[in-house]
């Protein structure tokens, strides 16, 4: 099952320092990548039940809001960590586990990104 979890991830030709950094471009951008559609669809339907038209905020508000939602909106911001979290194989979890905190923030900053640049 594992191997079928990776071999459906974008490959990503990325360099890195640390083992952080390797987890991040080896694990969490493919992730976030394969998942691209369904974070954006998942922050688009939470917005939607705010009745926030992100569609039509300024770059600048919209950029507030993302940041404001992602990092104080405990539902939000597990449902977009599960849907990364969920694509792990058992050993990547092992190596999430050690450091979760710093991922979770990695994770969640990559989200905010992935959704400004889409929108």
């Amino acid at each position: 099952m594992d191997n079928k979890k990776v071999s459906i991830r974008p490959v990503l030709n990325l360099s890195s320092i640390s083992t952080d950094e390797d987890f991040q471009n080896r694990t969490l951008r493919p992730v976030l990548k394969l998942q691209n559609n369904t974070i954006l669809q998942v922050f688009s339907h939470f917005s939607q039940k705010q009745k926030t038209d992100i569609n039509n905020l300024k770059k600048v508000e919209l950029n507030n809001y993302v940041n404001l939602i992602t990092k104080n909106n405990t539902v939000l911001r597990n449902q977009l960590l599960g849907l990364v979290i969920g694509q792990f194989t058992k050993d990547e979890f092992d190596v999430y586990k050690v450091n979760d905190l710093e991922f979770n923030k990695r994770i969640i900053n990559m989200i905010g990104q992935r959704i400004l640049d889409n929108h």
